[in-house]
């Protein structure tokens, strides 16, 4: 049911905590941690300060690893929220989502989100569990978790050609973590992208050997419908995640960082490329991997792409204008008061304005 409003004073009502207890925290992101506001990472641990400890917080199935997304670069402050709820209502899981006002060292830090980390994990990203040792078939089939990204402190595990000349896109292992996979399995991963890769290059759409036998279709339409909805300016290159069950086919998602979304950029680097009338595959900049426009190109998956949206466009359906609207005014209801709060606390100075 609905959440009943809590106050700083609540601190001290032991029946008004939610948890209560040890973490290790960190600023966390890239580009986002030039702002005066940061954002968070943070596991629950024990007593100890060392054994992870899950919980579920406000709501959210029980797990260690949490997100306090600072809504950097977000003047709306929905634009992550709205992408993660619409993902989840037309059936892919992304992290699940809860608007929390954050008290730090006990100075008031506005807005946040309460995220789900993207791991491996039955309420997550859910699929196998791997070791070292499973490194042969079918054991080394999966489960993982890959994704385009900027490298940051992680290695690069391969790289792609994108259309833009120059603009290489770079992988990174995510689960098994760089430091654990073996190398069986990191060929493994690899060579999946690469026969992805040469089937959709030359548009074989054979259910035997073409890019079907390689892909879950439906997840690569609907993570390019919410990409594509949003215009996100970051889709395919950065943030791109992908995972693989046992078994099972490569499947795109889940979707991550839809903040550059719905025609807001990076405007302070000079930076405008969320509009209505591109393809973020094909539009000059962060286009990621080929095979997204040469799977576009090819009539069997632009036939899915079409009907699928055609579908959600319905009424009564999540990506319906009217449905759309609603989830955006509920959710502007939800927190008008604290984006006042979040607009005192932090101004214009990082690009900031009122909903």
């Amino acid at each position: 049911g609905e959440r009943l409003r809590n106050y700083i004073s609540d601190q001290n009502t032991p029946e008004y905590l939610n948890y209560n207890g040890r973490i290790n925290i960190e600023v966390r992101g890239s580009s986002s941690q030039t702002l005066p506001k940061k954002q968070y990472g943070f596991s629950t641990l024990m007593t100890d300060n060392t054994t992870e400890k899950n919980v579920s917080l406000l709501g959210l199935p029980a797990d260690n690893d949490w997100i306090l997304n600072g809504l950097g670069f977000e003047p709306s402050l929905i634009r992550d929220y709205l992408c993660y709820n619409l993902s989840r209502m037309i059936g892919q899981y992304a992290s699940r989502t809860v608007y929390c006002e954050v008290i730090l060292n006990g100075s008031y830090n506005g807005l946040y989100v309460l995220e789900e980390k993207i791991k491996q994990g039955s309420e997550r990203v859910n699929i196998a569990k791997m070791t070292t040792l499973d490194n042969s078939y079918p054991k080394v089939t999966g489960g993982y978790i890959v994704k385009a990204d900027k490298p940051g402190n992680d290695p690069v595990a391969w790289k792609m050609q994108s259309n833009v000349v120059g603009d290489d896109v770079t992988f990174i292992y995510d689960y098994p973590k760089p430091e654990e996979i073996s190398a069986p399995q990191g060929k493994y991963i690899e060579s999946l992208f690469e026969t992805l890769r040469s089937t959709a290059a030359t548009g074989n759409a054979s259910i035997e050997n073409g890019f079907p036998s390689i892909i879950d279709i439906p997840s690569f339409v609907d993570y390019m419908i919410i990409n594509e909805l949003g215009s996100n300016a970051d889709a395919y290159q950065y943030s791109t995640f992908f995972n693989k069950d046992r078994n099972g086919k490569l499947r795109a998602g889940p979707i991550w960082d839809l903040n550059l979304t719905f025609g807001y950029d990076l405007s302070i680097w000079g930076y405008n490329r969320s509009f209505t009338n591109v393809w973020q595959f094909s539009n000059g900049d962060n286009e990621g991997p080929k095979f997204w426009r040469d799977l576009f190109s090819n009539p069997e998956f632009r036939c899915c792409l079409y009907k699928r949206w055609n579908q959600l466009i319905q009424p009564g359906q999540p990506l319906n204008y009217a449905s759309i609207e609603a989830l955006i005014d509920t959710t502007y209801a939800k927190i008008n008061e604290a984006a006042i709060r979040e607009n005192n606390r932090w101004g214009t100075e990082i690009g900031r304005a009122s909903c």
